[in-house]
């Protein structure tokens, strides 16, 4: 029994023109060559279906499945994700002093109080090595002849000396110039600096380091860690100050390994057994140290990234331990070794081990979210005066850091939007397909996907979420902390606003149309933009993109003035001038642009003949012309009486010229609504004018049973048929719905129903057919 005649005994009645229409639908579909599945606009309808319906939702499982993304995921990678790495001139770090500027004598002679000692107390150095560089903040009679005549020397060759308070707040006094000037500047003052710097200074005057460099030679505060406790990693801290001794560029470091060969040592404490480090916190395995001990060792060097002279790996800057104001050799449950070359100072005694800690340096969004850094703190860096600016010398810091995020709970909102439009998508397959396919009602479906009141709603959820989580996404990009979860967040906010936005722009362009060759295009290309865009996601996700804080952020120091207006209690924060939904609207206009262009390239190579729809058409009208004919010849008489019938009755029903559809349920003729259909909107049918199926079905209308309902009306009876029967009862709503005669195709005016009636509806008769 064909589908026709099922509806017509399911029925109870004739059916005659649901019956015929649908024997004729199956016949031209008998008749048809395999080789039309062949055709580009069928591949084009299939991948477009596919990509939305089978694609979209099995990425959206995985991701639902494979990841914590409906439980606790975080926006940033955590402690436990923290990634270690090392830039040369890192951006982030980017700062100067401003006024520092000054003859290398003021440097010299602060380095002179430290005398013969490898480390002094804070806070000596503080109320002598915060001063101005000005002449007469300084008695420089207590440098020898030779120190002012090495002074006067490194003047001469435009060595810089900086000293002061920089843009971090830290006081400071570094020289810069050759590897030379630096080893004179160790020897004329008799520095006492570690046994390594010496040798790594000398190897660079022979000229055998890996690279050519300028060197420098500082001092800066640091924070040094020491047991309290016995057995406990809760360390106290305290600041010291000694030399560092670096070359500009990290990778020009020479190799110089610290052992008995470089400097002996001798015990300086003996512990009876007790290794002092047998406990230490989780920071002190960071970065590597310079003498032996239980703390786990950490390989010194490491990848390089980007440098000058495109070397493979790097050398870090070891850390120090002191014990009694020497450098520590060696730790163990002997006891504490130290340099064989330093006396023990009763002042640090008392202090025990300290051992040097890195420096936690967070660089925050104005909402308070912050990326930790861990940095080793033997600061070095890049020294450069801006010609605009000559009373200020640059500092480019060359970082090694450990980087993690704080806690931010990840919103689901771009997830369940995707979701929303993807269900929405399955629904509207289901009903449009659900009795016929062709590329036709795929262009309809497709339409229908990217019009409605939904595309505002989908547009107004994810400008909010990107509004509100700008600066944490921009941050994260920015310094490579995003979690795979935020980047799949992060896609779905790009596909859903792109194609939102995208949707409304067109539907808003003019005169509503259909536009079939641009309805395909822009849902296949969706598959290609959506892969694209979390692709280049996932492969950047660790990598800090540094454009983003150069050129649309503004970092700025708690020392300045904006800074303590924007960064609160936080030491550095940074400012974004630009939105990120800015980006994403220009993305999304670019895509509509290559959506429309490709489209138009598609219509113009679209072979120009009749469409399958006019062809079926024109089979269908010549079918009820030959009909009527051979009644004619066969009864003369009953065939003037259908002739008179058929005139009243068009009159009629016709005299409007409208057909039953556009007058009941319309209220005006087709082409008001859409401007590009008229290829598919009428059809002649029995020697009517009928309404298509598909060009109801593009209007939102949908068949049910033996009756017309809108599409919002056929979602509600869908649910009714998963809801108990009785439940409906509770609910006072009444549905529109139109009734299809099946003799003779005319819908009646519009009817009301109660939900719980309309729920009756035999939704097993579902049939699409022309309306007349």
């Amino acid at each position: 029994m064909t589908k026709g005649e099922k509806y017509k005994v399911e029925a109870g009645g004739g059916g005659d023109w649901a019956t015929e229409y649908y024997a004729e639908q199956r016949r031209q579909r008998d008749q048809q060559n395999w080789m039309v599945l062949f055709k580009p606009s069928v591949f084009g309808a299939v991948l477009a279906v596919l990509g939305r319906i089978v694609v979209w939702p099995l990425a959206l499982l995985i991701v639902f499945t494979s990841t914590s993304y409906l439980s606790h995921a975080n926006v940033l990678k955590l402690v436990d994700e923290s990634i270690y790495a090392f830039t040369e001139q890192d951006p982030v770090m980017a700062g100067g002093c401003s006024g520092c500027l000054g003859l290398n004598k003021v440097c010299l002679i602060k380095y002179s109080i430290f005398a013969q000692d490898a480390i002094i107390g804070a806070t000596v150095f503080k109320s002598f090595a915060g001063r101005k560089p000005d002449l007469s903040l300084y008695d420089f009679s207590t440098l020898s002849q030779e120190a002012l005549d090495l002074g006067e020397k490194l003047d001469a060759k435009g060595v810089y000396c900086q000293s002061g308070v920089n843009e971090w707040g830290s006081m400071t006094a570094g020289i810069a110039g050759s590897a030379q000037d630096i080893l004179d500047v160790v020897n004329t003052l008799d520095l006492n600096i570690a046994p390594q710097f010496r040798r790594e200074l000398e190897i660079a005057v022979a000229g055998k380091a890996p690279c050519e460099s300028g060197w420098n030679i500082y001092t800066i505060t640091r924070l040094f860690l020491y047991p309290t406790v016995k057995g406990s990693a809760n360390f106290a801290s305290i600041p010291g100050i000694d030399f560092n001794v670096f070359p500009d560029y990290t990778e020009c470091r020479p190799d110089v390994a610290v052992d008995d060969s470089l400097v002996g040592s001798k015990l300086a404490l003996a512990t009876n057994g007790e290794d002092p480090l047998a406990v230490f916190p989780d920071l002190l395995t960071l970065f590597p140290y310079n003498f032996d001990s239980s703390i786990p060792r950490v390989e010194r060097s490491f990848p390089a990234g980007t440098t000058k002279y495109g070397f493979d790996t790097v050398l870090q800057p070891l850390f120090k331990g002191y014990y009694g104001g020497c450098r520590v050799r060696v730790v163990n449950t002997t006891g504490v070794y130290i340099e064989n070359t330093c006396e023990v100072s009763k002042r640090w005694s008392s202090y025990g081990l300290m051992i040097h800690s890195p420096d936690d340096i967070p660089m925050c969004s104005t909402g308070d979210v912050c990326i930790h850094n861990y940095y080793n703190s033997i600061w070095e860096w890049v020294n450069y005066i801006d010609a605009d600016n000559p009373t200020r010398i640059g500092m480019n810091l060359n970082t090694f850091r450990s980087r993690y995020g704080d806690t931010v709970a990840l919103s689901v909102l771009p997830g369940i939007v995707v979701m929303q439009m993807l269900i929405m998508g399955m629904i509207s397959l289901y009903q449009v397909m659900s009795h016929k396919r062709s590329v036709l009602l795929t262009q309809i479906w497709a339409y229908r996907c990217q019009n409605g009141r939904m595309q505002v709603v989908y547009l107004a959820q994810i400008t909010y979420h990107l509004v509100y989580n700008s600066d944490l996404y921009m941050l994260g990009l920015a310094t490579g902390m995003l979690t795979i979860e935020s980047v799949m967040n992060l896609t779905c906010c790009i596909f859903a606003f792109s194609y939102a936005f995208v949707n409304l722009a067109k539907a808003r362009s003019g005169d509503q149309q259909l536009d079939r060759h641009f309805r395909l295009t822009w849902e296949t290309m969706q598959i290609v933009i959506t892969s694209v865009v979390a692709a280049v996601l996932l492969s950047v996700r660790q990598t800090p993109l540094e454009f983003i804080n150069a050129n649309y952020g503004e970092i700025l120091r708690k020392t300045s003035a904006r800074g303590a207006k924007y960064c609160g209690l936080n030491d550095s924060c940074v400012v974004y001038k630009t939105n990120l939904i800015v980006f994403i609207t220009i993305f999304s206009v670019g895509l509509g642009v290559v959506a429309a262009v490709s489209s138009l390239i598609v219509k113009r190579l679209s072979p120009k003949v009749k469409s399958a729809v006019r062809s079926a058409r024109m089979s269908l009208s010549a079918q009820g012309s030959f009909k009527q004919s051979t009644n004619a010849m066969s009864n003369p008489s009953a065939a003037v009486a259908h002739a008179k019938d058929t005139v009243i009755k068009k009159k009629s029903v016709n005299e409007d010229g409208l057909t039953s559809f556009e007058r009941n349920c319309i209220g005006g003729p087709f082409r008001k609504l859409f401007r590009d259909c008229d290829d598919m909107a009428y059809v002649m049918y029995k020697g009517k004018r009928c309404t298509t199926v598909e060009a109801l079905l593009l209007t939102g209308y949908l068949y049910y049973g033996e009756h017309i309902y809108q599409a919002s009306s056929v979602m509600l009876l869908l649910l009714a048929r998963a809801l108990p029967r009785k439940m409906l009862r509770t609910f006072n709503m009444l549905l529109l719905r139109w009734h299809v005669d099946k003799d003779t195709g005319v819908l009646t005016q519009v009817l009301s129903c109660p939900w719980y009636a309309a729920s009756k509806e035999n939704h097993a008769l579902t049939g699409a057919m022309p309306v007349a």
